[in-house]
């Protein structure tokens, strides 16, 4: 992939729930074919980023040339793979937080996954687009630290 155009970067943090049908072990094995197929699109398009999976909640953070982060995101909204999808951050950026690979995927423990549960306090949502960049770089540190198991080829 090319060095994206510093002046042309936009991201886009969003939030969903899971919709896929099957046990654990199903879900799991389409994630895995999700996150595998969304590489290919993503390194074609410029397009970088994180999702972070666990079921039934979905964070996923798009970075990359404005066009192309629009036009992935309006693919995924049509997806019926998750429902409820609720953007909680969107705009242009100075830098790229995932670095340029096409997807880094990781799947948290449940400490780590019970905090994207939708907040029924009135979190704004800068404060839960914050809360979940914070979260998928932390857990994205830890993997490559070996302290977390991510879903992530390796550099």
């Amino acid at each position: 992939m090319t060095a994206p155009d510093p002046t042309d970067l936009f991201r886009i943090v969003y939030r969903s729930r899971s919709a896929l049908p099957g046990d654990a072990e199903a879900v799991r094995q389409a994630v895995s074919a999700l996150v595998a197929a969304s590489r290919c699109r993503n390194a074609q398009a410029g397009v970088t980023g994180a999702l972070l999976f666990a079921a039934p909640h979905v964070v996923q953070a798009l970075e990359g040339p404005a066009a192309a982060v629009e036009a992935t995101f309006d693919r995924i909204c049509c997806d019926l793979r998750h429902v409820d999808i609720e953007v909680v951050e969107c705009g242009p950026v100075l830098e790229l937080a995932f670095g340029e690979g096409a997807l880094s995927h990781v799947v948290p423990d449940a400490a780590d996954g019970a905090m994207l549960a939708r907040p029924e306090n009135g979190i704004e949502p800068a404060d839960a687009a914050a809360a979940a960049m914070k979260l998928m770089l932390t857990l994205l540190q830890l993997a490559e630290t070996g302290r977390v198991a991510p879903s992530r080829p390796a550099a």
